[in-house]
């Protein structure tokens, strides 16, 4: 051999080494470029519902409002969360206001713990371990899912320092990552009420490996996660504990058994029930992917053989490390389920999010464990060479890890195909589109926002529209039943969701806004199957087109809440067992009594004055108004089917509320001279 080929053959003997020890690291690169793709790609599909709306709300509020609360949003089962969730997520809306800024954040979060699941499955388990586990972390579907959600959960990522704070500690002997621990067990019952499974696990673990704690170690760690709570205890004890009074009543309440919470625990570990997603086009999407659902089941199948691994390696295994370190994994499986075992409330399959990633983890050890008890006889094609077990192993999580992407990215072509009529909702992207033509025609302005409902933190839509509208004026309001025009020189209005073209329930605010001269029709955001977001600007401080064709109240009949009555609209027939349409104008020439709410009133009345029908509504919420606002109410009054035919008198007035305490009718003195207003009489007919 010449000098250069014996310089080769030495190079090419040293840097064999290097090139393994390198290769697990070029796996797990290509495992985070997946994990990092799959949760991070097309982001404005994340759902934004009302539980993530009133995240990201919060989120600004203690990012620029200084809002600072002991106590976060009311959990499934009645209790408010710890705030926890609230106060990281502010972090990224600090740095930008859009609810955007948070699902990234979440994203990237969500995608870094995959890495923790590599490096603590290497650590304990081995390297080959860590990697099928992160693999099937990274593209399991509802991982993903969860990974693009802002609400309140258990991030997996809080969890896994949480366990591998306790790894440290009860395997390795490193008796100061206790305070880690309780610590980080604070944080996952800071991020969601399912981490009080937390406590339990940690109790038990200080129980069975008793020889690894130092009482103050302990105590340091129990008087530091005691700080971390601290304020939402605090709050409770300020409120009569009905926080801590929930969770008693929730953990001590009347349960039946329920296998909901074990076969929760398998079904996020696959694909099962993601068809569920699509909503109505659940079949069409469990069809429109490769038909490889049974692999489900064999995954299931790993899963429980996994655990009977490591239950008989907690036990048997051949030195105490192995034995703990699987004694850990099954607590950390295991404790979670038991607690759901009799719920008193329904429990969710979100509960289960700190079981990730154990399941993967037994997987990735039975798999491990059986590729090394296999003959390992080498084959070769070509340059090529390879085992047999080792080669089918890795076609059988490419095939997998494959198979899940493709639900994966079918669940996103539905959200995109069918954004309105899947269990996910409506996704970010449409009303994040829909808020920002109204911000760019308001341009500073005010927007009015008309739903179906008008308040923020309790209904869908304006809780959407609070978060995405944040730092630009806007008001909401039922446009079932009032529609508001400020006074001024511009004012935008954002109308939806419309689910069909003329608009259903809110058609006849979209008719006023329609036919007046003083108003053009903007953008509309419109999603793939029909519904729509549609914008309209009203320029000029003249509003007589608003009331044109009303049929004036003298020069306006005055209520003691500085509420003017200006104008009515009522048909001149109704038949009988349908209903009758009444269109109310008014204004404010000053603001009412602050935190009084009010409702409006129409009726109608007999000749003896007997009430024969009425509708009453907020339409426009009182701590909304301003002065100067005209505002078009509208009442639609059924009519009784066996009423007998005649003429009816209609009357409208207001109350306040719960109280039901009429407000007065005033002269210019401010005098109270009457209850309610004239709205003339109509005609009622009725079918033979």
């Amino acid at each position: 051999m010449g000098r250069s080929g014996y310089s080769l053959a030495v190079m090419e003997h040293t840097q064999t080494p290097q090139i393994r020890s390198r290769r697990p690291w070029l796996l797990l690169a290509l495992i985070m470029a997946l994990a990092f793709i799959l949760r991070l790609e097309r982001p404005t599909l994340a759902e934004f519902k009302r539980d993530e709306a009133t995240v990201a709300r919060l989120a600004q509020a203690i990012a620029y409002e200084g809002y600072l609360p002991a106590v976060g949003v009311d959990a499934s089962m009645g209790i408010a969360n710890f705030p926890l969730t609230l106060y990281l997520m502010a972090l990224p809306i600090r740095l930008w206001p859009d609810p955007l800024a948070a699902v990234l954040f979440t994203m990237l979060l969500n995608a870094l713990a995959v890495w923790g699941c590599y490096m603590l499955g290497k650590a304990y388990f081995g390297t080959r371990v860590g990697l099928i586990a992160a693999l099937l972390f990274a593209v399991n579907p509802w991982a993903v899912l969860y990974a693009r959600k802002i609400w309140c959960q258990n991030m997996p990522w809080a969890t896994l320092i949480f366990f591998a704070a306790m790894f440290a500690t009860f395997v390795e002997g490193r008796r100061w990552f206790l305070v880690l621990a309780c610590v980080s067990g604070a944080a996952m019952i800071g991020l969601h009420l399912s981490g009080l499974a937390a406590i339990p696990i940690l109790g038990l673990a200080i129980l069975l490996y008793r020889d690894r704690v130092s009482l103050k170690v302990l105590v340091v760690g129990m008087l530091a996660a005691l700080i971390t709570v601290s304020p939402y205890i605090l709050h409770d004890a300020q409120n009569g504990w009905e926080n801590v009074r929930g969770v008693f009543n929730y953990a001590g309440g009347s349960g039946t058994f329920s296998w909901d919470a074990i076969r929760y625990a398998f079904t996020i570990a696959g694909s099962y029930g993601i068809p569920g997603q699509a909503g109505a086009f659940h079949a069409q999407f469990e069809k429109s992917v490769l038909n490889l659902w049974w692999m489900n089941h064999a995954m299931t199948g790993l899963i429980v053989l996994g655990i009977v691994y490591a239950l008989v390696q907690a036990f048997r295994g051949e030195t105490q490390k192995q034995r703990r370190s699987f004694g850990l994994l099954l607590l950390w499986f295991c404790v979670p389920i038991a607690l759901q075992l009799r719920p008193s409330t329904a429990t969710q399959p979100h509960y289960f999010i700190m079981l990730y990633p154990t399941q993967f983890l037994f997987v990735a050890i039975l798999l491990s464990q059986g590729l090394k008890r296999l003959p390992r006889h080498q084959l070769s094609l070509g340059a090529i060479k390879f085992t047999l077990p080792g080669a089918v192993l890795i076609a059988g999580l490419l095939l997998w890890s494959g198979w899940q992407i493709s639900v994966i990215h079918q669940q996103r072509v539905y959200m995109t195909e069918h954004p309105a009529t899947g269990g996910y909702g409506i996704p970010l992207r449409y009303t994040r589109a829909a808020a920002q033509h109204a911000k760019a025609l308001a341009d500073g302005t005010e927007i009015i926002v008309i739903g179906e409902s008008a308040r923020p933190f309790m209904t869908e839509t304006p809780t959407v529209f609070e978060a995405l509208l944040f730092g630009t004026p806007h008001r909401f309001t039922d446009g079932r039943a009032a529609l508001p025009v400020p006074e001024g020189e511009r004012t935008v209005y954002l109308v939806g969701p419309l689910y069909d073209d003329a608009g259903g329930a809110l058609a006849p605010v979209l008719e006023r806004l329609a036919a007046w001269e003083s108003v053009t029709a903007g953008p509309v955001t419109r999603l793939a199957d029909g519904v729509t977001y549609r914008t309209f600007v009203r320029a000029g401080v003249n509003r007589d087109d608003v009331i044109a064709g009303m049929q004036p109240l003298a020069a306006g009949i005055p209520f003691a809440n500085n509420v003017v009555f200006a104008a009515y609209e009522a048909p001149e027939m109704a038949t009988a067992g349908q209903e009758a349409e009444i269109w109310l104008a008014w204004w404010l020439r000053g603001l009412p009594p602050a935190d009084v709410d009010y409702h409006f009133t129409v009726q109608l009345l007999d000749e003896s004055g007997a009430l024969r029908a009425q509708n009453d509504h907020v339409g426009f919420p009182a701590d909304y108004w301003q002065t100067g606002d005209l505002v078009l109410s509208r009442f639609s009054i059924p009519i009784p089917a066996d009423i007998e035919a005649g003429r009816y008198q209609l009357r409208a007035g207001m109350y306040s509320f719960p109280d039901i305490t009429n407000v007065a009718v005033v002269n210019h003195q401010g005098t109270p001279v009457d209850d309610g207003v004239s709205l003339g009489t109509v005609e009622i007919t009725t079918v033979p």
